[in-house]
């Protein structure tokens, strides 16, 4: 599949049971990753846990039976970190996909190992799905703006800010679901998505949205 849409299940950290306190969207569209966690409970509650887009690459080692991937962040909403971003996918019987690694716990300050349980969201029949990065137009920082289906983020990051927002489709209108950063300046960064995609996207062109020109880097249909 050329793109997909998922959400986090549980994650269990060090053999711990799983929970999952986060509203997590990730939107894997050829290769590239858009992914936004939101925590939805604790005193971090409607704060965002991590945020990032990343170049998706798949390690030698990977198998059909067990794909290895890698993420190098182009943008990232928490501080670098010595380990790289990898894990290793098994899909489930109940159609899940457990992903295994090791990756910094920023509760307990430590790498440790961990379990996360995704589930793919099922798209509609040809759905539509793209990459855009906004041109080095003189506005500072680095912008993405991805779409799988019903489902967008918008993702950009000026020094150590970082501004974003997640929509649904929905009666055939976007809908908000969560917005960070100041309102006008995302508004005018990350601009909202027309609800049908242009004919005439092609991929590596530059293209006008709002009123900034942005590349596309991944366009198609599933």
């Amino acid at each position: 599949m050329a793109a997909r849409a998922s959400t986090r299940i549980s994650i269990a950290w060090s053999g711990a049971a799983p929970i999952e306190d986060t509203d997590t969207l990730v939107l894997t569209i050829g290769g590239y990753s858009l992914d936004l966690r939101v925590f939805t409970s604790g005193p971090d509650e409607g704060n965002i846990d991590w945020a990032t887009v990343a170049k998706v690459t798949e390690l030698p080692e990977s198998t059909a039976e067990n794909p290895q991937l890698r993420w190098d962040h182009i943008i990232d909403s928490r501080p670098p970190s010595s380990l790289p971003d990898q894990g290793t996918f098994q899909t489930l019987p109940s159609g899940d996909v457990e992903e295994k690694g090791i990756m910094f716990n920023p509760k307990t300050g430590l790498n440790e190992d961990y379990i996360e349980t995704w589930r793919r969201f099922a798209q509609p029949a040809a759905a539509g799905y793209f990459v855009l990065e906004r041109e080095a137009d003189g506005e500072e920082g680095v912008w993405f703006l991805g779409r799988t289906g019903d489902r967008a983020l918008g993702l950009g990051k000026v020094g150590d800010e970082f501004w974003g927002w997640r929509d649904e489709l929905k009666d055939g209108a976007w809908t908000r679901l969560y917005t960070f950063g100041p309102s006008d300046k995302v508004q005018h960064l990350l601009p909202a998505l027309p609800i049908e995609i242009p004919e005439s996207w092609k991929k590596g062109e530059l293209v006008m949205l709002g009123d900034g020109g942005w590349i596309v880097r991944e366009v198609g249909k599933l």
